[in-house]
């Protein structure tokens, strides 16, 4: 026992030789304080031990130092393993090391363009944690669909591949600005409202003016709402995402910088009118700004029903119902959830009665017609005179017979999954008309004589595009909404032709740039306008509604636009000679050509998705689906986010409803990757 322990210490003082002959110098600089320490330290010294260093020399000068933390800066990375050693972090005496607080100040706009101070941001924890805490105490659930995004100077959008694109844009705060909207949600204590400096301009921790902006808000909202935004500028936009799984400090974000709060992902998982109040306002704010720069591209009609909808949403905001959704007397806990759903479903009091009578889905439902079938050519494409057709349909494909009759095999099949469908209805010259666009092939259309028939079978093609077979439980339900859109064709008609029954309404009353694209606005003279979207709005159902309810129906209606919630980015496969697009939307991801970004040539679903990594050497993306590899480089952003981009959708995917807690680690794992 005696030589073990004689050889213990003898161990014991060599170590302690060892580390002092092999001990040198570490600089840190509290900025602070202005005052620059130096410590003796080898690089087997763990970090708590020079933090405790550190501490001891600086003394008592007032500062809470448990809140601050190492940082050095040529690595940009947080020294916080206490256990580490600094060998472990690569460090040694030419390294600038920084002692700084992990919580400072950081502005947050929202997406309805309110902004917020966080006085307490922690710099330190990953940006993921950061958005989890803001969306805890704005009371929106589901953290996991929204991020937060810096936007680049409007000239650097011009050229999406400019490396300038994605490097951060400090921006300026602004207290002369216009405050638009009110936000939904009360902050709690980390959060004061924008405006304490007198002249509104940024400020410094140390009480001086930051002279370090580029961007002011209205800047931002000019580039958000900048008409005509083209497929590089749009590309541009998704570059400034910052990384989930890095801290703010190590993607360069600065005290006092503001960063954009927004709905990243487009998979809403369980949007309900009595729990998601904030949720909801700030994705319809979001919506409205998508719809009016024209992010998504409706028709003409579906742009004026947006419009009618955002107006009763600002009536409803005005002047709320007396009595929005009272719970009568005998209405227990499940009548008002189940009331709740129905909202959500878009049901109106019309409706009632239809839910009442529930029938079970007809799992052998099929559809038969003699339609009029027109497969357009370049050239001439409307003096061909169609032929009229046998059709069939059944589950999710849509069978054609030469053959009136019907007899013998189908001549040609066609699946409808991923088709795009798109309805054409003139109620003035009784024409019904449906656009089936297949991925990667021609459009072709089909003409019907009658409006119940059109209904049923746009219903079934618009089910059938996204997956949904015929017997579908929502498939009257779906109809229902095509006759909607009928019928408010024949109500607008009417309306006009009793529109001097009505006063006149006048710009002052109804600003139309703030209801519809520039596109639209510039077909009509602005009174027009205003008595179209009046016009529109009475087609409405005539019900009181709160101004959530309406918000969510604008989501609903926004959600089944065509071009719904794709991000775009420039990309060059390998062995491809040219530039090309590519979507990534919340169910697949598809490839586009870049200057004529109208069909998709390829199409790759996240089900059929078998794997996907990284080359972070060469910063190329990898991915297999149904045992064929792709790969692609990206030049309008970093890979990093095109990977984020994936891995975030899958993880939505694998959420379900009756989730009481969000899987972080998960999270993680499919979007951090390994750098």
């Amino acid at each position: 026992p005696n030589s073990s322990t004689s050889f213990k210490l003898s161990y014991y003082n060599e170590y302690k030789s060892y580390l002092r002959m092999h001990q040198w110098t570490l600089k840190v600089f509290v900025p602070d304080i202005g005052v620059q320490k130096t410590l003796e330290v080898s690089g087997e010294s763990t970090i708590s031990e020079v933090t405790l260093k550190l501490v001891e020399l600086l003394g008592n000068v007032g500062k809470n130092w448990s809140r601050y933390s190492l940082w050095c800066t040529d690595k940009k990375t947080w020294l916080i393993a206490p256990r580490a050693t600094l060998n472990t972090y690569g460090l040694d005496a030419g390294n600038k090391v920084i002692f700084t607080t992990t919580n400072k100040k950081l502005t947050i706009q929202l997406p309805d363009r309110t902004t917020i101070n966080l006085e307490k941001a922690d710099f330190s924890n990953t940006l993921f944690s950061v958005v989890c805490t803001i969306c805890r105490d704005l009371r929106v659930r589901h953290p996991e669909e929204l991020s937060l995004l810096r936007c680049a100077k409007e000239e650097d959008l011009k050229d999406a591949r400019n490396v300038t694109a994605r490097r951060t844009f400090r921006v300026r705060k602004s207290g002369t600005g216009k405050k638009k909207g009110k936000a939904d949600g009360s902050s709690q204590n980390s959060m004061n409202t924008i405006g304490n400096a007198s002249n509104g301009e940024t400020m410094s921790p140390n009480g001086s003016v930051a002279n370090v902006a580029q961007l002011t808000p209205d800047e931002l909202d000019h580039i958000d709402i900048k008409e005509s935004k083209s497929m590089d500028e749009r590309a541009a936009m998704n570059a400034g995402w910052l990384d989930s799984s890095k801290s703010l400090m190590e993607q360069d974000v600065q005290e006092g910088d503001m960063l954009l709060l927004r709905f990243k992902y487009f998979a809403f998982l369980d949007l309900n009118q009595q729990r998601d109040e904030a949720r909801i306002s700030y994705l319809y704010n979001q919506a409205v700004r998508s719809i009016l720069s024209e992010d998504v591209v409706p028709t003409e009609a579906e742009c004026l029903e947006f419009a009618a909808i955002q107006f009763a949403v600002e009536q409803a905001s005005r002047n709320p119902p007396k009595l929005a959704r009272a719970i009568s007397p005998g209405q227990d806990d499940l009548d008002s959830a189940l009331a709740d759903l129905e909202v959500s479903l878009g049901a109106n009091d019309a409706d009632l009665d239809k839910f009442n009578n529930t029938v079970l889905p007809n799992y052998n439902r099929e559809l038969q017609a003699n339609l009029k079938f027109k497969k357009p050519k370049r050239f001439f494409l409307f003096l061909a005179k169609p032929k009229v057709h046998k059709f069939t349909f059944r589950d999710t494909t849509m069978s054609f017979y030469k053959d009136s009759n019907g007899s013998g095999p189908p001549d040609f099949v066609q699946d409808l999954k991923d088709c795009s469908i798109v309805p054409e209805v003139d109620m003035k010259k009784t024409k019904y008309i449906l656009h089936i666009k297949p991925p990667g092939a021609k459009e072709y259309l089909v003409l019907f004589s009658d409006k119940e028939e059109f209904c049923q079978w746009t219903a079934a093609c618009r089910l059938a595009s996204k997956g949904k077979p015929i017997s579908d439980s929502t498939y009257d339900s779906e109809i229902e909404i095509v006759k909607t859109m009928c019928n408010m064709q024949e109500h607008s008609m009417t309306l006009r032709l009793n529109r001097n029954k009505r006063a006149a309404v006048t710009t002052d009353e109804i600003k139309t740039e703030d209801f519809v694209s520039a596109r639209i606005g510039r077909n009509y003279k602005p009174e027009q306008l205003a008595n179209e979207i009046l016009d529109a709005h009475n087609c409405l159902p005539r019900r009181e509604h709160t101004a959530t309810e309406l918000r969510l129906k604008y989501i609903l209606k926004w959600e089944r636009l065509n071009d719904f919630g794709i991000s775009y980015f420039i990309v060059k496969f390998d062995k491809a000679k040219k530039e090309e697009l590519l979507g990534i939307a919340r169910t697949h991801m598809f490839k586009m050509d870049l200057n004529n970004p109208q069909d998709p040539i390829k199409t790759w679903h996240w089900t059929s998705l078998q794997s996907w990594n990284v080359n972070w050497e060469v910063k190329k993306l990898t991915f297999n689906v149904d045992g064929d590899s792709h790969t692609f480089e990206c030049h309008s952003a970093d890979i990093k986010i095109v990977h984020e981009y994936i891995g975030g959708y899958i993880f939505l995917t694998m959420r379900k409803e009756n989730d009481t807690e969000l899987d972080k680690e998960m999270f993680y794992k499919l979007t951090g990757g390994w750098q």
